[in-house]
């Protein structure tokens, strides 16, 4: 009898805030994250990676972005081929910004096991630049990826993507792609 009275004051209390937030209608997003505008649509690009002595060019890169949750985030799906070791690198992302703390934020899923969530601080020049801090293999990882924005409606963007292993640069990615 308890858990049925308890699902009733937890329906009840939904349906009140679902009704209060209708007669509102949805809030508007901050510019912060109206700027994340710039991520919206297929992506096309090439680039190079460098691994320790080895250095691989002629990267391919597709990334294919949408808005999503009511405006207020952006999902993308890239792929990469021509990485070292893998025939297709895939990764599913979701971008969003969090007022509380000033911060972007960047979730990164990969066919390569890799989970990250990448923070950058609102950007006031053309570049943002995103860091993940984790551990791999039991020392620190830190990952630094930098998105330059250029061109008429920003349909350039110049990626450099370095990882560091216990301090250490173990990988750098660079490419440039287009809308």
């Amino acid at each position: 009898m308890r858990s049925k009275m308890t699902f009733g004051a937890v329906a009840l209390a939904l349906a009140t805030v679902g009704t209060a937030q209708a007669g509102s209608g949805n809030p508007a997003p901050p510019k912060e994250v109206q700027t994340m505008s710039c991520l919206v649509g297929s992506w096309k690009g090439t680039g190079s990676m460098t691994m320790g002595k080895d250095k691989v060019d002629g990267l391919k890169l597709s990334w294919n972005c949408k808005r999503t949750s009511a405006e207020w985030g952006v999902a993308c799906n890239a792929v990469f081929t021509g990485v070292p070791g893998i025939d297709k690198y895939e990764e599913t992302d979701l971008f969003g910004y969090e007022p509380g703390t000033g911060k972007y934020h960047w979730y990164a899923v990969t066919n390569a096991g890799e989970t990250h969530d990448h923070v950058a601080a609102a950007a006031n020049s053309a570049t943002i630049e995103f860091v993940h801090t984790g551990i791999q293999e039991g020392k620190p990882l830190k990952e630094v990826v930098q998105l330059t924005f250029k061109g008429k409606n920003e349909s350039t963007v110049d990626v450099r993507s370095e990882t560091f292993i216990d301090g250490k640069s173990t990988a750098l990615l660079t490419g440039t792609a287009h809308k």
